[in-house]
């Protein structure tokens, strides 16, 4: 009998990792009312033209008051700052990490426009997020791209999450080729679909492989890799952060104030005054 149960158990598991194996993604079907827009961008050189950048805005609890996509030009030469986004949802380092990339303004040498980057796992209408189902291809994967206003606005003004902003020190070449391979990695998944994984494309790691110097291997039991919420410490750490200062002076200054109200014209400027 004990022999018996052991190879039922064996072959139930080898039966569930076929079916893993075997799952395609796909991006057929009903999607969640936030994420039913696939971001495309086309590449002229250093010009990259992007489609189905989510601009909404919010009612008090958090549905939708406008649901707006714009399509915008970005130039690479403009590119003057990247800036790390964590919005704690729950304590213990449950949060979600974002990038905010930041482009002089032609038009207003005063202003800039940003362009937020999110790897989200893809639900259904009915489906709510769960790490561990995570795990087990359960979820497709999109890069949804959006203004500051919808992303973090959402986040901080509207679901009440803690959200800091962190201006990242990386040179140059490195910001430029980060979003160079975002765009990249965007336009892939709107021609082919791709699973998320909790653990290996995650918010964290689908941002850190674009790091020419992130191992996998090196960091997959790096907590603060596990558990975005600790993810300015990692940061801090690769030297992407101001150094020299202690982190919860950083996290002082990089806290986002729910106060501030997304419809402000100029809430990417109101945000940043701490």
């Amino acid at each position: 009998m004990f022999i018996t149960k052991k190879w039922i158990f064996i072959a139930f598991i080898l039966i569930f990792f076929i079916w893993i194996l075997i799952k395609k993604p796909t991006h057929e079907g009903e999607w969640h009312l936030f994420q039913t827009q696939l971001p495309s961008v086309e590449i002229d050189t250093d010009i990259y033209r992007v489609s189905h950048i989510r601009d909404f805005r919010y009612q008090n609890d958090g549905t939708p008051s406008s649901i707006n996509y714009l399509t915008q030009e970005y130039e690479l030469d403009q590119l003057v700052g990247v800036w790390l986004g964590l919005s704690h949802f729950a304590g213990y380092g449950f949060a979600h990490a974002f990038l905010s990339f930041e482009f002089a303004n032609p038009e207003d040498s005063a202003a800039s426009n940003f362009l937020v980057v999110s790897v989200e796992a893809r639900l259904r209408p009915d489906q709510r997020y769960s790490p561990l189902k995570g795990l087990f291809q359960h979820y497709q994967r999109i890069n949804v791209l959006g203004t500051e206003e919808d992303i973090i606005g959402l986040r901080s003004n509207h679901r009440e999450e803690q959200v800091f902003l962190y201006p990242l020190t990386l040179p140059d070449e490195h910001q430029r080729y980060l979003f160079h391979s975002l765009m990249i990695e965007t336009q892939s998944l709107n021609q082919q679909p791709a699973f998320y994984n909790t653990l290996l494309h995650n918010c964290v790691t689908s941002l850190l492989k674009h790091d020419p110097d992130y191992r996998f291997s090196r960091h997959m039991f790096d907590y603060r890799v596990l558990l975005p919420g600790f993810g300015d410490e990692f940061a801090q750490e690769k030297g992407w952060l101001e150094q020299g200062v202690d982190i919860s002076l950083l996290r002082a200054k990089g806290r986002v104030l729910a106060s501030v109200d997304p419809q402000e014209q100029t809430f990417s400027e109101l945000i940043r005054k701490n």
